[in-house]
């Protein structure tokens, strides 16, 4: 199978290396221009359009800035490769209507990675609150953005920069995500954010959401401004608190504000990503295949309707 990246920055790289590693498939990289640099996998590179015509590749990572998701996947989807898109879907919902039209017409097989669904934590929590009424839930992850890739300079990565798609509530939907996976649907989503700090040129650096799923109410605080990292998800029920940490990989019980257990999960660093791709791979020809473009559609408009005061 023939498999091409659009953006080899730290994410496009850790896909592609599970792929070298773990898989046989033909990998290239579409570079925007011929003077760039030669990426460090040995990928083969391609530079126009007119190049990816005469590949017919089968299917296109869509790993650049995320700015630049769905004028990417467009393109991608109207030579008919199936699409890996890295969360989110985009930076607005510019071209979405078209992104979304042409995938059906053509019956493009479409994935939108959120990799935490497939972290051991998450996985055991929804099998461990499966059918149990659930009294309210709250999430917190916190981290200091400079950390994050301290090869290179933070304010010029996409994280930092709005026009390029960045800031706290679309790079770290992971939480909302994971929480619709989780309780339901998200039904209603207010909240505030700003930035508040130098971490960013112009992005937003918190945000608290007050939100209504399925099931339950939930809060859920994200920055990438704090020196204390922390990611976990506490949740209410009559007679039993549970908080999951993503960080420490354990389950903690408490009840009568004492602790009753803690649960180590098993997790090697980076299997959520592995599992993901094989995921990804062995439902290759499943256009209803988890998180499909159309199933993540409905959160991705709730999420830039609220960056947006809509």
């Amino acid at each position: 199978m023939k498999i091409i990246f659009f953006g080899l920055g730290s994410i496009g790289q850790r896909h592609a290396n599970i792929l070298l590693k773990d898989y046989t498939h033909d990998l290239y990289a579409f570079r925007s221009s011929a003077k760039s640099k030669p990426n460090e996998l040995g990928i083969k590179e391609l530079y126009s359009w007119d190049e990816l015509e005469k590949l017919k590749p089968d299917v296109a990572f869509i790993t650049n800035p995320t700015s630049l998701h769905i004028e990417t996947a467009i393109k991608c989807a109207e030579f008919g490769c199936k699409l890996f898109i890295e969360k989110p879907i985009g930076s607005s919902l510019k071209d979405f209507e078209k992104l979304k039209k042409i995938v059906k017409s053509k019956k493009i097989v479409t994935y939108i990675a959120y990799n935490l669904r497939f972290h051991p934590i998450i996985l055991k929590l929804k099998k461990n609150i499966e059918n149990k009424k659930i009294l309210h839930a709250r999430v917190v992850c916190t981290s200091y953005l400079p950390t994050w890739r301290p090869d290179r300079d933070f304010l010029k990565g996409y994280s930092a920069n709005t026009n390029m798609g960045g800031g706290v509530i679309l790079d770290l939907s992971h939480e909302l995500d994971y929480i619709s996976y989780l309780l339901g649907d998200i039904n209603k989503m207010t909240g505030t954010y700003s930035k508040r700090s130098n971490v960013t040129v112009d992005a937003e650096d918190f945000v608290d959401y007050l939100l209504e799923t399925k099931t339950t109410p939930v809060n859920i605080h994200i920055n990438f401004l704090s020196q204390l990292r922390q990611r976990y998800i506490q949740i209410d029920f009559d007679q039993l608190t549970i908080i999951a940490d993503l960080i420490d990989s354990e389950i903690r019980e408490y009840k009568n504000d004492i602790l009753h257990k803690t649960e180590k999960v098993d997790y090697q660093k980076g299997q959520e990503y592995s599992d993901q791709i094989k995921y990804f791979l062995d439902n290759i020809d499943n256009p209803s295949m988890m998180n499909n473009l159309s199933e993540a559609s409905g959160l991705f408009e709730k999420i830039t309707a609220f960056k947006n005061h809509e």
